[in-house]
């Protein structure tokens, strides 16, 4: 099965700068579309931030504001590409940014080192030596 490998599908997060100058009719189709798209390359939607205006900061295509617009989404590594090319045509987008979210696990090393439950015992056996060893020099000293 030559050319067949297995996609994974990874969460992603995408910030949309819209035109300021937009209706609200038109911000809802656009938003519409988005979400058409998205759901034509089986991404799934995660988590949506309703737009809002703010200040760019820097110009974009001669825009000093614009609107901002955040998903988080989940979709095969393989459509992310597309995705971003389909949205880039969508008349009043400005620019979209997609960022790849990695979840970061802790790594567990797992060497021969002594557990912390046996260290005390450890130091206890040394107390005990250590004051069994002065007990016997005392008791020589006490002898002579």
């Amino acid at each position: 099965m030559k050319g067949d490998f297995l996609v994974m599908n990874r969460q992603y997060e995408a910030i949309i700068f819209i035109n300021p100058s937009v209706s609200q009719e038109e911000m809802d189709i656009i938003i519409s579309k988005i979400k058409n798209i998205l759901a034509d390359l089986k991404g799934n939607l995660l988590e949506e931030k309703q737009p809002e205006k703010m200040k760019l900061p820097y110009k974009m295509k001669k825009f000093k504001d614009g609107f901002y617009y955040y998903i988080k989404f989940e979709m095969a590594t393989n459509n992310i590409a597309n995705f971003r090319d389909r949205i880039r045509l969508i008349e009043g987008i400005i620019r979209i940014t997609i960022s790849l979210i990695v979840i970061k696990t802790p790594k567990i090393k797992n060497k021969d080192k002594k557990s912390i439950e046996e260290v005390p015992a450890i130091k206890e056996e040394k107390q005990e030596e250590q004051v069994q060893s002065e007990q016997n020099d005392f008791d020589e000293g006490v002898a002579k």
